[in-house]
C-alpha cells in the first residue's frame, strides 16, 4: 500500500463512528473477496433506490454459495411499474423489507476488510456508499475490482477485437461456458461475477 493509499486510510478510519467495524481498516487476506451485486430503481443514486443488495464470499478457487447474503430492502419510495420490469422486484417484496441501516448492519461485517468484486462495480458502491457514510461516519474502504475491466485487460493483445463485448456480463460468462442463472437478481448477479471474477483474475 503506498503512502498516499496508507494516509487516505487512516483519515478514514478516524471517521470511523462504529468502533465494532474497525477491522475493516485492516490489511485483507490474501486470495479472499466479496462478490457484490445490487438492483436500484435507476442507475442515478442522486433520485434513485437501493432495493437489495447481495454479497457472496470468494476463498481461493472456492465461491461460499451457501453462506451468502441477499438483503432486500425497504426504499424511501415505492418503485413504479416502470423499473419493476428490469428489477423485477414489486411494491409487495419490498415494502416489508428492512432498513438501509439494518441491512448495513448484516452486510458491512459480512465485507469486512475483504475487496469488493463486481461488474461495474463503481455503480452499486455509487448507491451504498452514502448509505454507508450515514452509518458509520466514512465510506467503505475496501479495494474495489471491476470484473469487467480485468476482462478487457485480459483481452488485449487477443486475436478477437472486443471493444464493446465487455459492456455486458453476459457476454463474458459466454466466453467462458459459465451458465446464466438469470439476470437483475441481486444474487444470481453476485454468484455470475464471482464465476467471471475466478476465470479473470
Amino acid at each position: 500500500m503506498s503512502w498516499l493509499k496508507q494516509l487516505s486510510s487512516s483519515w478514514q478510519k478516524n471517521q470511523l463512528q462504529r468502533p465494532e467495524l474497525a477491522s475493516m481498516f485492516t490489511k485483507p487476506m490474501a486470495g479472499q473477496w466479496v462478490a457484490i451485486d445490487c438492483e436500484m430503481t435507476g442507475l442515478n443514486p442522486k433520485k434513485h433506490h437501493l432495493l437489495s443488495v447481495a454479497a457472496i464470499h470468494i476463498n481461493g478457487d472456492t465461491i461460499d454459495t451457501g453462506n451468502g447474503l441477499h438483503l432486500v430492502c425497504k426504499p424511501p419510495v415505492m418503485p413504479d411499474r416502470d423499473t419493476i420490469i428490469i428489477h423485477g422486484l414489486r411494491t409487495a417484496d419490498v415494502e416489508h423489507g428492512m432498513s438501509y441501516d439494518e441491512m448495513l448492519a448484516l452486510l458491512l461485517p459480512f465485507i469486512d476488510n475483504r475487496p469488493i468484486v463486481g461488474f461495474c462495480p463503481q455503480i452499486d458502491t455509487g448507491f451504498l456508499n452514502p448509505l454507508v457514510k450515514h452509518y458509520m461516519g466514512t465510506h467503505l474502504p475496501n479495494e474495489v475490482i471491476d470484473v469487467r475491466q480485468l476482462y478487457s485487460r485480459r483481452m488485449v493483445g487477443s486475436t478477437q477485437s472486443i471493444p464493446g463485448q465487455s459492456q455486458h456480463l453476459t457476454n463474458i460468462l459466454a466466453h467462458y461456458d459459465i451458465p446464466e442463472l438469470g439476470t437483475h437478481d441481486a444474487y444470481n448477479d453476485a454468484i455470475m461475477t464471482a464465476m467471471a471474477f475466478m476465470h479473470v483474475r
